[in-house]
């Protein structure tokens, strides 16, 4: 029985193309078994059908970089399967600047002071009162989580957590998908060797460290929960041409 045909990957591969399944075969053989039965009949997050959602919004031929967070939310409702996608949030934007939901969420919090300061929309002081000063609507920007997520894959960013699985141990988590990161990255680099790696948070620092990352670039950056990274030069720098928070691709894209 091949990996991909046991429990979650048989459910988890739905809807994903095969150029993605051909580069999750070799990464799959690297689970252990008894964790993957481990995994039947549990509750974990965010369930195998989002484990590898990533891979049905980007195809493989379209992917220019990989964002990796460290792990999915600890909310079913936040974790939908996408680093830094929090399923629990819509509309970015509130009467006072950003919304309540995304003032709450810390790490997304710091991501939108970090997009608005990378488009010189915001000092880099960032305060809540350049914000609220700002018309979303006059100025084009993205209005929903959704819409900031389809400008990302547009992109061909690829938002996927280093540790995909989320359950009362997310160290052995990790040590579980330690050989499976390691032949993906492996697959990725044989099919986009210029994909560059965005990696946030020190799980996904480690990713930098396995044989299957050799030659790819590396953009390495604190996690976005951490204030210091609004500011970095180098995350600044790529994501400024990006100008992710600008909906107008959007519509032209349909």
């Amino acid at each position: 029985m091949s990996a991909l045909s046991r429990y979650p990957f048989a459910e988890a591969c739905a809807g994903i193309d095969a150029d993605w399944r051909d580069i999750l075969a070799p990464a799959a053989e690297r689970l252990d078994p008894g964790y993957l039965d481990g995994l039947s009949g549990r509750d974990w997050l965010p369930g195998p059908d989002l484990m590898l959602a990533p891979l049905r919004h980007v195809p493989l031929g379209s992917v220019k970089a990989v964002l990796f967070g460290e792990s999915p939310y600890p909310r079913a409702r936040s974790a939908i399967g996408e680093a830094f996608n929090d399923g629990a949030v819509g509309p970015l934007w509130g009467p006072g600047g950003l919304a309540k939901p995304v003032n709450r969420a810390t790490s997304l919090r710091n991501i939108m002071k970090m997009l608005l300061l990378a488009e010189d929309l915001v000092s880099p002081a960032t305060t809540a009162g350049e914000i609220a000063s700002l018309d979303p609507a006059a100025l084009h920007l993205v209005a929903t989580m959704d819409e900031l997520f389809r400008r990302i894959r547009q992109e061909g960013i690829l938002a996927f957590n280093a540790i995909p699985v989320l359950t009362e141990n997310k160290n052995r988590d990790a040590r579980a998908w330690h050989g499976f990161m390691d032949m993906f990255l492996a697959g990725l680099r044989a099919a986009r060797p210029d994909c560059r790696l965005l990696l946030f948070g020190n799980f996904a620092h480690r990713l930098r460290e396995l044989p299957g990352a050799a030659g790819l670039p590396v953009l390495a950056a604190e996690h976005p929960y951490n204030i210091g990274f609004i500011t970095d030069p180098a995350v600044l720098d790529w994501f400024r041409p990006l100008r992710l928070l600008d909906r107008r691709p959007l519509d032209a894209g349909r």
